[in-house]
């Protein structure tokens, strides 16, 4: 069974390309993030965002998941 996402690490692939969707695609701030989607703090989201840059997130990332995030960032 797959994990939840509060059952995963905050540098955990899902994680981090839904912060980074929501992050470049709205105005939340990253204390919002690290609440919502259990990344510790606001300075992981932001070390995470930095680390993993316009670079394609790798890790497991369900195939639906990968599919949408990238034609929700399509536009860039």
């Amino acid at each position: 069974k797959d994990k939840g996402l509060t059952d995963t690490s905050g540098e955990h692939p899902r994680k981090v390309a839904l912060a980074r969707l929501e992050w470049r695609g709205t105005t939340v701030s990253q204390v919002w993030l690290a609440e919502r989607l259990a990344m510790r703090s606001a300075a992981n989201v932001s070390q995470e965002l930095r680390r993993v840059g316009t670079k394609p997130i790798k890790g497991k990332v369900p195939k639906g998941l990968a599919t949408f995030l990238e034609r929700a960032t399509d536009h860039d």
